[in-house]
């Protein structure tokens, strides 16, 4: 059910891809800084770890879906549990340990169906099939990997941060599952410094034509609506305040077959019903002056997921099997970011404060009770421009959270040496820590919730000539204070470790489970990256493609011997990749026409699982021994995307046509997905993932 999610993501089409500067707050190149663009970078999609990604990356990357975070399993290091959500694996760490962020803000969860691509068909905390701020309203998405910048606060995998465009052209978006529109309201009075930046977009998703292209539903109804808006109040040369938001909400209902049809699974017999309502909204004001900028943003966000869950009352008196389950959850987070930039031509001195408010009903903090936490974390750092050929940079924070009541001091150095002119060399260390993110129901704390710390070391080298680009990395991360947990009930040395995920690495476990915590251990992670691109020319066309793949070796300990390590839920290996993408032009004196192809290929070593319970199974056991370290492995991931894009403007129209087929997963190859019981055919069943899926779209700018 859930995991068809993705089927609903509204396409849109290719934008030409080329030299842009881009703005991003943590990959700094040039330290100028401007009312209009912030600061100002060139664009780099790919810097060992950390990516940015404007409009022209994740419109023309095969399967982004306008969703940039689907993007980040093209590049080194990086890949996803189940292609129906956009979960992050980076490095092998969880997916639970990557945050979002908006204008450099914490927010909750920002995605749609954030029940896709799960075991237990629960809300994910991170991920869903569908990212709410669709990629015709987001200017440019960052992913700050570890080891991060140290404005970035609460932080153990990496940080998405997105930032919404600060105008966009009207448009209509029409394909197979849904409609997308947008219009610019701003203010054509050029001179006036009011309301200069205006527009609203708005998306209505469904599942449309997709079954008439063999995509089978089953009894599932699946969808999401969503409206996002930006408006700049005022903005002149040395102020700017803007006011943004994004509201939607998403449901998947799937009803039991009716009287009379066949019966293949236990799900065929229940009524489901998951919905969700979301809500961000949020104010930035920038001040500039004399090569200073004061710039403070706040941001309020909510998520509400329910899921209710029985067994139809026919099936139950006939087949003599009854399960019913609900569960609800609210998060609410206020946040802010404030910071200070004085700039000098060698140096820039930044001054930072993050304060958040958090609550959410579905993390046991202590007693057995939710509660509000609250963080705070000042920071400082120094960039200075030593010679021509050296730079280095050194900060140093310190969080602070309301439920260890600890504070830590995080520091961060760094530098950039070149050896030539065409070749770099990196070196950079952070201490980070995150706070608790366990996903748990019912929690002893019997030891006090801690917060987990990680040492993360890594040095690349960096070598451009003409067109292309060679990067390569040696990384090194080192995590301590990792809850781990045992079942009340249970005796011995059992493998509960935050380190596999908010639900411990387990896909499916009683619901009414009693966990106790019983102390904390530490993971390691290590290996390297490399990653090549190029820019060619073939019969006077563009040609670009990339190479990478990453070997990284991801392990956690457990508290009675924090000296043996064992292989970690994500812990894949490796991750390789090919981008190709290939630009026609079929321009004439009068139209400019192009037709762009590209595919990509994604590869990955396989999810782990521990050992299954060699005994009958019901509704009401587990299906894997705890005591068993991830031993067991599903099939190594495989999948191939493809994409064509026809652009048509009329020279002198403003009118702007755009036809693109995009197909995920082009081979039809089915992924293993997770295992889970079934009751009525009484056995544990290995659930596949998404087959191909075509989405055909049209969408028209002026």
């Amino acid at each position: 059910m859930k995991y068809l999610s993705i089927l609903f993501v509204i396409c849109q089409s290719f934008s030409d891809l080329m030299a842009q500067n881009v703005i991003n707050n943590s990959n700094v190149d040039t330290y100028k800084l401007t009312i209009q663009d912030t600061i100002i970078v060139s664009e780099k999609p790919y810097q060992s770890g950390d990516i940015t990604m404007t409009k022209n990356q994740y419109k023309i990357m095969p399967a982004s879906f306008q969703d940039p975070a689907r993007i980040l399993i093209k590049y080194p290091g990086f890949s996803t549990p189940n292609d129906g959500a956009n979960a992050i694996v980076f490095r092998g760490f969880t997916p639970e340990t990557a945050r979002w962020q908006l204008f450099g803000a914490d927010i909750v969860n920002p995605n749609h169906l954030s029940n896709a691509g799960t075991a237990n068909d629960q809300a994910a905390a991170t991920a869903g099939g569908v990212n709410a701020l669709s990629g015709s309203v987001l200017d440019y998405y960052h992913f700050e990997a570890n080891p991060a910048d140290v404005s970035y606060s609460n932080v153990l995998s990496g940080v998405s941060n997105m930032k919404m465009a600060p105008k966009i052209r009207s448009f209509v978006d029409v394909n197979f599952i849904g409609l997308e529109a947008g219009i610019n309201l701003s203010n054509r009075n050029k001179k006036s410094t009011l309301l200069n930046n205006v527009y609203v977009s708005y998306r209505y998703s469904f599942v449309g034509l997709l079954n008439k292209l063999g995509v089978d539903f089953g009894n599932e109804k699946i969808g999401y609506q969503d409206l996002s808006g930006y408006l700049d109040v005022f903005k002149n040369d040395h102020n700017n305040l803007k006011v943004f938001f994004t509201i939607g909400n998403s449901s998947n209902i799937f009803k039991a077959v009716a009287r009379g049809d066949s019966i293949t699974r236990f799900k065929d017999i229940q009524n489901i019903t998951f919905t969700s309502d979301l809500g961000i909204g949020g104010v930035q004001f920038t001040h500039e002056n004399n090569k200073k900028v004061f710039q403070t943003t706040l941001v309020t966000s909510f998520k509400k997921n329910g899921r209710t869950e029985y067994t139809d009352s026919f099936y139950t008196d006939s087949l003599k099997l009854n399960l019913q389950n609900e569960n609800k959850q609210r998060e609410h987070m206020l946040s802010s970011h404030s910071s200070y930039v004085i700039n000098s031509e060698k140096s820039t001195l930044t001054m930072g404060l993050r304060l958040n408010h958090s609550t959410n009903s579905g993390i046991r903090l202590k007693d057995d009770k939710t509660e509000a936490v609250f963080s705070v974390y000042p920071y400082v750092k120094y960039n200075y421009i030593l010679n021509r050929n050296l730079k280095y940079h050194i900060g140093l924070g310190a969080f602070f959270d309301s439920v260890t009541e600890e504070w830590t001091a995080e520091p961060s150095l760094g530098s950039e040496y070149k050896l030539s002119p065409s070749t770099i060399i990196e070196l950079d260390y952070r201490l980070s820590s995150i706070q608790n993110y366990t996903l748990l129901r019912y929690v002893d704390w019997v030891q006090k919730p801690q917060r987990a710390k990680s040492h993360n070391t890594q040095i690349s080298i960096q070598n451009k000539s003409g067109n292309g680009q060679l990067r390569s990395s040696l990384f090194y991360h080192y995590i301590q204070d990792l809850n781990n947990f045992m079942v009340s009930s249970n005796l011995g040395i059992e493998h509960y470790t935050t380190f596999n995920g908010g639900n411990l690495g387990y896909d499916q476990f009683l619901p009414t489970t009693l966990f106790n915590s019983v102390g904390t251990a530490n993971a390691r992670v290590y290996g390297g990256d490399l990653y090549y691109e190029n820019r060619t020319k073939l019969c006077h066309n563009s040609l670009f493609y990339a190479l990478n793949g990453s070997i990284f070796d991801s392990k956690y300990s457990l508290q009675n011997d924090p000296n043996i390590y064992y292989n970690a839920k994500y812990n894949y290996s490796y991750t390789a990749n090919i981008f190709v993408s290939y630009d026609i032009d079929l321009s004439t004196d009068d139209k400019f026409r192009s037709l762009t192809i590209g595919f990509s290929s994604h590869s990955r070593g396989a999810q782990r699982e521990q050992k299954i319970i060699n005994e009958q199974l019901s509704l009401s056991s587990a299906i894997y021994d705890s005591q068993s370290p991830f031993i067991n492995k599903f099939r190594p991931y495989q999948r191939v995307d493809f994409r064509v894009v026809y652009k048509k403007v009329k020279k002198g129209s403003s009118f702007n046509q755009r036809w693109s087929l995009d197909i995920q997963n082009i081979l039809n190859r089915e992924n293993d997905g997770f295992r889970y019981y079934d009751a009525l055919l009484k056995k544990v069943i290995l659930q596949n993932q998404l087959g191909l899926i075509p989405v055909l779209s049209y969408k028209l700018e002026w």
